[in-house]
C-alpha cells in the first residue's frame, strides 16, 4: 500500500496479518522497498529494522490502536481506513 500518496512523503507499507485473513485481529506494518517486495506468508517479525507498528482492528466495532508506532498520525488514518475497507477478493486471504 502507498501511503503519503503523491506528496514527498510516499512511501510503500506492507501489512501481514497474524492469521492471514483480513478481518478484526492483529496486523504488522512494514516499510516495503517496493511492491514486489511484499511476500505473502511472511513471518510477522517485529526486530526487523523495516518494522514500522503493530495495528489492532475490531471491524465491527469500527476501533482501531497502534502499538509501538513509528507513523506518523496521517499514516496510521491511512492505514486504518485501508484495512478497513479491504475485502479481499473470492478465494483470497
Amino acid at each position: 500500500m502507498k501511503i503519503n500518496a503523491d506528496t514527498p512523503q510516499e512511501r510503500e507499507v506492507k501489512i501481514v496479518s497474524d492469521d492471514g485473513t483480513w478481518k478484526s485481529g492483529s496486523y504488522h506494518i512494514y516499510k516495503a522497498k517496493s511492491m514486489d517486495d511484499i511476500e505473502p506468508g511472511e513471518p510477522t517479525d517485529i526486530n526487523i529494522a523495516d518494522y514500522l507498528a503493530k495495528l489492532i482492528i475490531d471491524k465491527e466495532k469500527l476501533t482501531s490502536q497502534f502499538e509501538n508506532s513509528n507513523l506518523t498520525s496521517e499514516e496510521q488514518e491511512q492505514i486504518v481506513a485501508f484495512v478497513m475497507d479491504y475485502t479481499a477478493p473470492d478465494g483470497v486471504y
